[in-house]
């Protein structure tokens, strides 16, 4: 599988310099770099006078990626201050939000497939300051998928299957499904991957994940998500 990765601009600029007082919130523009037409708009020019710099402007998403997108989703989260999640036009591929000013500010994108699957995204922490203007880049790529299954043999193991033509996983989730008939998902458990005991294969790897909560009665209530460098990709049950 053909591996693909991007960088999106953040361009955080407070909003005292757009002549609005907002307080101790920054004005926070996010740019996907998704969008049909490749000249600058005019928000671009008036963006690139405001921070005295060079015009801002993504990498273009990989044309067989754009027709993959459904939606686009960026979540901004932090100790001090509630989740904010909105939706990106995929017309613009652009959106600009008033975030708190503060330390350890986590925006984390993730694209969705027209199943709503998360399949592309990236993350990066920044810190925010009263009057600070800050352009960060987040390199983004796809999302890692694994496939995790009930090991009948010793009536013990989950194996969880990753293919190597994704990004490495870094450590694993795991979610309880509560909700009856609603899915309510809540996280059971996160582990390192590199904690794990793993066999190598002909392209993939199988980790082998033991709980004694999970058995053959209710195994087919937990799934599994991987989280790599790029974010977290979407969660599967565990199956036969």
């Amino acid at each position: 599988m053909k591996r693909h990765t991007m960088v999106i601009v953040i361009t955080l600029i407070v909003a005292g310099m757009l002549s609005c007082s907002s307080g101790d919130t920054a004005t926070v523009t996010i740019d996907t770099g998704i969008r049909k037409q490749a000249q600058l708009t005019v928000w671009d020019k008036v963006l690139a006078w405001i921070t005295l710099s060079q015009p801002v402007k993504a990498d273009p998403v990989p044309s067989e990626l754009v027709g993959q997108i459904n939606s686009i989703e960026v979540t901004i989260s932090a100790s001090d201050m509630g989740t904010i999640t909105e939706t990106i036009p995929t017309t613009t591929g652009r959106i600009t939000l008033d975030v708190p000013a503060g330390s350890q500010r986590t925006f984390e994108v993730v694209a969705l497939d027209s199943d709503y699957r998360r399949f592309y995204g990236g993350i990066a922490t920044v810190d925010l300051s009263a009057g600070q203007q800050v352009t960060l880049n987040i390199e983004m790529g796809k999302l890692t998928i694994v496939e995790p299954h009930w090991d009948y043999y010793t009536h013990s193991n989950v194996n969880i299957i990753y293919y190597t033509d994704y990004p490495e996983p870094q450590y694993f989730k795991v979610y309880e499904n509560v909700g009856d008939p609603e899915q309510i998902f809540v996280l059971f458990d996160t582990i390192l991957s590199s904690s794990l005991p793993s066999e190598p294969g002909e392209g993939q790897t199988t980790y082998f994940y033991t709980n004694s909560t999970i058995n053959e009665g209710n195994y087919v209530k937990f799934y599994i998500s991987a989280v790599s460098k790029y974010g977290e990709g979407e969660r599967n049950q565990i199956s036969e």
